[in-house]
């Protein structure tokens, strides 16, 4: 007898019976109960596993034997659980890994929790293929293969290939109707999906799946939730320039934060409603001191990243002033601060090709678009990508004008 876990061999009778999981349930258990047995979430009692044995005409003895080492898988596995709770994914991933060596494992749930660990360590790849192996041995069980999308989904977010995360959960997206998925886990995937579009610059599809997360979790949402969830929706209604929606999201955001005495979530609602100030009301003053005040809060806490960010976002409003040079020297002390292979710095680079472009300075102008258009590339962000490459279109074109013009006046000299 191989040393495979009880809930393995009930699903192994229960497949050779040609039995769903209702069929052997009937009358003994729930047909959840028989999924989480399955997938050693669960432990029958004697008498339920004596009744689930005559249903599959298998003698208790089939189901029972190698007590021992179960008892010591379970032990081991448990404590594997309780280190990754600790934050010890170096220990956990060795015990894990022990546990494959011998083959003491706990089917999907054993193969489920070691890729969440090698995800904690930065191990994509492998979670990547322990997934593909029970994505391939799921065999059409739906519930399964919608969680393992899910996770799948979760690992490239956490790689930063958010495409990849995005085609992930929208396969899981596509399997809603057809699962019995949990209420919190059907709101927490139109909330990643949504938010990725919002990485990627798909603002209306952004707008589309918030909405419908937030009609989905709207009864049972910490707070904290709530106000990240109206400050994307805030910046996605900004982006596609619908700015009265922006503003009430954004209302609502600060309001939620500023009650929890978040500051620094607080502080970056009130970033955006600065730019939106200065975009839907003019009110450029306003909205510089404003930033100012944010600036001085990051100071405080040294935080030079939302630095950067608010150093962009205050050239964006100079930019609206016409005060194209300062807006230049305040976007150039953000390129310090922000992480070279940061998404922000491709719209960094973008703001500074127009900035250039106002100048006249089309040869600066093509440079930063040339490394934003490389970093909108980078991260799949599709619309940063369009966006620029329009912009590169116009830059070109005004290039040989230039050159044409120095051209004629020097036949004419």
């Amino acid at each position: 007898m191989s040393n495979s876990s009880l809930g393995e061999r009930i699903k192994k009778a229960r497949k050779e019976a040609e039995m769903t999981q209702n069929e052997l349930a009937r009358e003994i258990v729930t047909s959840s109960m028989i999924c989480q047995i399955e997938n050693g979430k669960a432990y029958p009692s004697y008498k339920v596993l004596a009744a689930l044995a005559e249903r599959l005409t298998k003698p208790i003895e089939y189901f029972v034997s190698d007590t021992e080492t179960n008892i010591r898988q379970r032990s081991s596995f448990t404590l594997a659980k309780a280190l990754m709770a600790s934050g010890s994914y170096a220990k956990a991933y060795s015990l894990l890994k022990s546990m494959q060596e011998y083959g003491q494992t706990e089917a999907d749930d054993f193969y489920m929790t070691l890729a969440k660990c090698c995800q904690e360590l930065g191990k994509y790849d492998e979670a990547i293929e322990r997934l593909d192996e029970r994505l391939a041995a799921a065999h059409g069980d739906s519930d399964q293969v919608f969680t393992i999308y899910l996770r799948m989904g979760d690992v490239a977010d956490h790689s930063g290939q958010y495409q990849l995360a995005l085609y992930h959960w929208r396969k899981a997206f596509e399997m809603l109707d057809r699962v019995d998925a949990d209420p919190f886990d059907r709101a927490q995937l139109l909330t990643s999906i949504g938010n990725t579009y919002h990485r990627l610059g798909c603002y209306e599809e952004a707008v589309q799946f918030l909405e419908q997360a937030f009609e989905e979790r709207k009864e049972n949402v910490s707070l904290e939730d709530l106000g990240q969830m109206f400050l994307t929706l805030s910046l996605s209604y900004r982006d596609s320039n619908n700015f009265d929606q922006a503003t009430l999201f954004s209302d609502r955001a600060h309001a939620i934060f500023k009650s929890l005495n978040h500051l620094h979530l607080a502080t970056e609602v009130r970033r955006s409603l600065a730019v939106l100030l200065a975009k839907q009301h003019g009110k450029i003053q306003e909205a510089l001191q404003m930033l100012d005040e944010c600036t001085e809060r990051y100071m405080k806490n040294d935080d030079l990243y939302n630095i950067g960010l608010t150093h962009v976002e205050t050239a964006v409003v100079l930019q609206l002033a016409g005060e194209v040079e300062t807006a230049i020297s305040m976007v150039n002390d953000s390129l310090e601060l922000i992480a070279t292979d940061d998404l922000e710095l491709a719209r960094a680079h973008r703001l500074l090709a127009e900035l250039h472009r106002e100048k006249r300075s089309i040869k600066e102008a093509i440079h930063h678009l040339y490394l934003s258009l490389n970093l909108y590339q980078r991260h799949g962000h599709s619309v940063g990508m369009m966006e620029a490459m329009n912009l590169s279109v116009t830059l070109y074109h005004e290039w040989e004008q230039i050159r044409t013009t120095q051209f004629e006046e020097l036949i004419i000299a």
